[in-house]
């Protein structure tokens, strides 16, 4: 699936955090660490697996056809360097993630044996996403693939205790001393 537009209105854009990478074999560890960081922040920690495995086929496609920088460049030769680019854009039901590469060819869908070793990558992009898809960027192309944001299993809601006779207890009360910290905390910060 390709497009030439970016996937979301930006209306409907509730969090986006981003990163630009050197493109190395440390790009992707480094990716997931910062999408980590990011769903944390965002209370999207429910989407992590998925939203990682994803992001991590992105960015090693994008290293990939960027081409793996061999060793540490020289200070003269920084402003040369090709980077990949990460962005993680929070949706109301979903987030986005999208790779920049330097390469305008669109990614295409492979179907290998299953003797092979690699390839199967966007495969696997295409099962754990609603939709993805890419277009093209000044210098080259960006990926994207939106992942469904699972809603919090349901919980039990605390069992009550029965008092003699046969009534239930009330719930327990706000705890009195945490809600005198946070009016102080209020208080300081006015």
């Amino acid at each position: 699936m390709t497009g030439q537009e970016v996937p979301y209105q930006t209306r409907h854009v509730r969090f986006v955090d981003q990163l630009s990478l050197v493109a190395t074999q440390s790009a992707a560890p480094t990716s997931r660490r910062f999408l980590r960081l990011a769903l944390s922040k965002w209370q999207a920690a429910l989407t992590e697996d998925d939203v990682l495995l994803v992001a991590s086929e992105l960015v090693t496609n994008a290293i990939t056809v960027t081409g793996v920088l061999p060793e540490p460049p020289a200070w003269n030769e920084l402003e040369h360097i090709d980077l990949v680019h990460v962005r993680l854009v929070g949706l109301p039901d979903s987030v986005v993630i999208e790779v920049w590469d330097v390469s305008d060819e669109p990614p295409r869908l492979q179907r290998v044996g299953d003797a092979a070793e690699g390839g199967r990558g966007l495969v696997l992009v295409q099962e754990l996403a609603e939709r993805w898809g890419s277009y093209r960027t000044t210098g080259g192309k960006a990926v994207w693939a939106q992942v469904a944001v699972r809603p919090p299993l349901p919980t039990r809601p605390p069992r009550r205790e029965r008092l003699e006779g046969g009534a239930v207890a009330p719930p327990p009360g706000p705890d009195a001393s945490f809600l005198r910290r946070v009016r102080t905390g209020l208080d300081a910060a006015l």
